[in-house]
């Protein structure tokens, strides 16, 4: 199966496990993301997840989107970052094998290698400071979310 991206579609997964105080915020991030985008008129998919599974590569492929925008929350510390941050995911041949995490880099290699998808990828973290049991956001984590706005990145 040969994916042909199509520039102007995007594909939004957030994930992270909501029972886990922060690490929920990758997925109402992303919801807010893709809520954004599609009252704009954009074509837009969610798909979101507890964790980031080999499945996912050809999900990735049979969307066609030009554009994956990975969501998820990153721990942090005293020292930082506290910002909300964005980056290029890299697909390239030296990706971890087959184990129990997979990344970002590693689903698009094998959305590349195994259905040909030819679109760009970035991850979008979000700073999670309480990973203790029960849901709910921090203060901190909180704040950041609210004051994120969809149309500051940069496709």
């Amino acid at each position: 199966m040969r994916s042909s991206a199509t520039d102007e579609a995007v594909l939004v997964i957030g994930y992270g496990n909501s029972l886990r105080r922060d690490d929920g915020a990758g997925l109402i991030l992303a919801e807010k993301i893709a809520a954004v985008w599609q009252r704009a008129g954009r074509a837009v998919t969610l798909l979101t997840s507890h964790q980031l599974e080999p499945e996912i590569a050809e999900e990735i492929a049979a969307t066609g989107a030009g554009v994956v925008l990975f969501v998820d929350t990153a721990a942090t510390t005293a020292d930082g970052p506290h910002d909300i941050r964005l980056a290029p995911v890299v697909a390239d041949e030296h990706s971890p094998s087959l184990g129990h995490h997979f990344s970002p880099a590693l689903l698009m290699l094998y959305a590349r290698s195994l259905y040909g998808y030819e679109g760009a990828a970035w991850l979008l973290t979000i700073p999670g400071y309480d990973f203790d049991h029960g849901e709910g956001l921090s203060e901190s984590t909180q704040r950041l979310l609210a004051a994120f706005s969809p149309t500051d990145l940069p496709f």
